[in-house]
């Protein structure tokens, strides 16, 4: 097609047909595409590994040992708990995730971790953090879970290392199709996430997507002291606006994680949030009003491709019951993007 023919179609906001998702899956551009974000991906995240040095800082003296793992280093810190590095003697390394001494044994806090070790003990999928073990200490009396150590960055550190380089839409749709093939993987064994956000997405040094950190996972069926005392789960930003409303007695579902593909699908291409609320009261009353408010979530779609647009604004649509949740559609559509760019780059 010629350019000018080009320039008609994405001027009058012209749709390919869905093509069929086998073909799309094995179609020499699309694999192209995914292959060249792949080995841009690596390299961006081992320049970075490499940049940031030894990981994390020296861990607390007094924790050498946790469940039978030597402690090496402390990875990071949450709201709730932290992060290690260890390994057990013989073995690769791994991740050992503790509740701060205030948590390490309040029932609410228990539920947290077990949930998180439940809804990933059976899971295997390439694009899923691996947990290995769930058991208490007694010399330090704390719950503990251990998990694959995934020798990389997150995408929050991957972008946020180059803040005036948005990813390219290739990129991004890549980067989106493997967090979607997770998250059906996750859907078809009824677990929901209800924390997907760059923080919560890794890369290892083969530029591969990992979904991490399950604290804020439902199972359906399963009843929650946290969710019924009313808590809200999930980070503000990437949250779907029906989180917000008071009253609303619906099973938590697919919903909530396809409306967090979306804002980090724009997030990554745009450069920024399309609403930023922080955290604290002040936040939830801002997002409390996002979730009675009308308006268009994205509202800055300029610069995107018809395509793009297209699916942007109907994974992100305010009502989930007119969210796009068809796993196969959204899984095409991604793979129409990667497509199409990946044509423009022989061109």
């Amino acid at each position: 097609m010629s350019t000018f023919g080009q320039k008609l179609r994405d001027f009058f906001g012209w749709l390919p047909p869905l093509e069929p998702l086998e073909a799309l899956a094995e179609d020499p551009l699309v694999l192209k595409g995914i292959r060249d974000a792949y080995d841009r991906f690596s390299a961006r995240v081992k320049a970075l590994v490499a940049k940031m040095g030894e990981l994390g800082v020296p861990a607390n003296p007094h924790i050498k040992n946790i469940g039978g793992y030597t402690i090496l280093r402390e990875l990071g810190r949450g709201g709730m708990g932290a992060v290690y590095l260890a390994r057990q003697e013989g073995g690769p390394q791994v991740v050992i995730k503790v509740p701060f001494s205030e948590f390490g044994t309040a029932p609410q806090y228990v539920e947290i971790f077990f949930r998180e070790f439940q809804a990933l003990s059976t899971v295997r999928h390439d694009n899923i953090v691996r947990v290995f073990r769930f058991g208490k200490d007694p010399t330090h009396n704390v719950y503990y879970y251990v998990a694959e150590f995934v020798d990389g960055v997150t995408l929050k550190e991957l972008v946020e290392a180059q803040p005036d380089q948005p990813l390219a839409p290739t990129e991004a749709a890549v980067v989106a199709l493997a967090t979607l093939r997770a998250l059906r993987f996750l859907r078809d064994r009824n677990v929901t996430h209800r924390d997907l956000k760059l923080g919560n997405l890794m890369f290892n040094q083969q530029g591969e997507v990992k979904l991490i950190d399950f604290g804020a996972a439902k199972i359906a069926g399963q009843s929650s002291e946290l969710t019924n005392a009313g808590v809200v789960m999930g980070t503000f930003d990437y949250m779907a606006p029906e989180a917000g409303q008071k009253g609303d007695k619906r099973e938590v579902g697919v919903e909530r994680d396809i409306f967090a593909v979306g804002i980090v699908l724009y997030r990554l291409i745009k450069g920024r949030l399309p609403t930023e609320f922080g955290a604290g009261q002040d936040a939830a009353i801002a997002f409390a009003r996002f979730s009675d408010s009308r308006r268009r979530v994205l509202r800055d779609l300029s610069g995107f491709s018809p395509l793009l647009k297209h699916l942007l604004k109907r994974l992100t649509e305010r009502d989930p019951a007119k969210r796009l949740t068809d796993f196969d559609e959204i899984e095409c559509r991604l793979a129409q993007i990667i497509k199409a760019e990946a044509a423009r780059s022989v061109t």
